[in-house]
């Protein structure tokens, strides 16, 4: 288990400091840019990550399992999985860039050619990243450091260049260089692994197909982080929008962090369910177990400090906010508990459409019981909704893993 403690602890790094880096980048973009052009930037920077998620697509899940039971010793079929990939992610990339291209001619967001331009090598650069073929081979030492690098060296050049040329083409043409060259490290070395790359349509749209309850989990897992926000501020208010966050904040800050265990461990667990399910099932309860018990003591913990977050965060005059962070708190065991479950026992399992329907259900009665219980107890209300709907989440997969074991 040495080579998923590191793997673990090296994702854990990436995960933090890709909370950082952004939080870094808004005073240099900000103070160097001005406010239209650091909009410009933002709009194109937020619409290229979101258009990348969906070219994403879910691999990280469906593809990194394929990897792992395959394994490296088996060329042939490795090398056929990761051009299936890839093809799938240019079928995907071709429609979305199609798409926004329809978006920008209709919609008039003032951008010039050059920063849409950029903005298109940014997405690209997202949307190819191969980490996902590095997870599921174990392999990822080399490439997270080089990327953490990457990153830092990136915000150096920012915060250096901009004081020379504050222009929003040259910021983003910054970014996005960083982001290509360490894609196009990242296929070098994944050539260097499969032997070879070809473009095979039909396996790109069975991945696709294959893939899709992977994308359905991941997609309904979002909107069940974010859409608490939006449901706020049409039921309660814009007001009470800004007493929510904060706390939701967090929250999704605190269950983030069990991300790089799961995916650390997801290889692994993927090669071994497989194998010999009675035996691994023991080590999947034992990690839910103790995600579980983290929970419980990371929400502890948040509860007795909620009163110096909040006016860490706010400053004084926001007590509905301290108020809601503590019910709040009560959703990080069994949030933490559900993405365990999801990414221990039914992906490795294949079990995704199972999972995929359950998590859609689930995120969707979230929302409608929100909204029904704000209609008696306000904001509280929305909380104590988000929370019901996590836990009986939580029964369900129980019971659906008890009938898989």
């Amino acid at each position: 288990m040495r080579l998923q403690f590191k793997n673990v602890s090296l994702l854990l790094v990436a995960q933090l400091v890709s909370y950082l880096i952004p939080i870094l980048e808004i005073p240099i973009l900000a103070k160097a840019l001005g406010v239209d052009q650091y909009g410009q930037v933002l709009i194109i920077q937020t619409t290229a990550l979101l258009c990348s998620l969906i070219v994403e697509y879910g691999f990280s899940l469906s593809g990194a399992r394929q990897v792992a039971v395959c394994g490296p010793e088996n060329k042939s079929l490795l090398s056929a999985i990761y051009n299936g990939v890839n093809s799938a992610k240019l079928l995907l990339s071709s429609g979305m860039i199609v798409v926004s291209m329809g978006v920008l001619s209709i919609l008039d967001f003032d951008l010039d050619l050059q920063l849409i331009l950029w903005g298109y090598l940014y997405f690209l650069a997202f949307s190819f990243s191969n980490i996902w073929l590095f997870q599921g081979l174990e392999k990822l030492t080399f490439v997270v450091i080089f990327e953490l690098v990457l990153r830092f060296a990136g915000l150096l050049v920012l915060y250096l260049l901009l004081n020379v040329s504050a222009n929003a083409s040259f910021a983003l043409m910054i970014m996005s260089s960083f982001s290509l060259f360490n894609t196009l490290v990242g296929l070098y070395l994944a050539y260097k692994i499969v032997g070879g790359f070809n473009i095979d349509f039909k396996s790109g749209v069975e991945q696709i197909k294959s893939g899709f309850h992977g994308f359905i989990y991941k997609s309904s897992n979002n909107i069940m982080l974010s859409a608490g926000p939006a449901l706020v501020g049409v039921m309660c208010g814009q007001a009470s929008v800004a007493k929510f966050v904060p706390a939701e904040k967090i929250i999704k800050a605190s269950v983030g962090l069990v991300g790089p265990v799961l995916i650390g461990l997801y290889p692994y667990l993927s090669r071994r369910l497989l194998k010999t399910t009675s035996i691994n099932l023991k080590l999947s309860s034992l990690i839910v177990a103790f995600l579980f018990a983290a929970g419980v003591a990371g929400a502890t913990i948040i509860y007795a400090l909620g009163d110096f977050l909040i006016n860490l965060m706010l400053g004084p005059g926001f007590d509905e906010a301290k108020s809601i962070l503590q019910v709040f708190v009560m959703i990080i065991p069994f949030r933490m508990m559900n993405q365990a479950i999801g990414l221990t026992i039914f992906m490795p399992l294949e079990k995704d459409k199972i999972l995929s329907m359950c998590l859609m259900f689930f995120s969707l009665l979230s929302l409608c019981l929100a909204a029904l219980f704000s209609l008696w107890y306000d904001l509280a209300g929305i909380v104590y909704g988000l929370v019901l709907a996590e836990v009986l989440f939580s029964i369900s997969l129980i019971l659906l893993a008890y009938k898989i074991k």
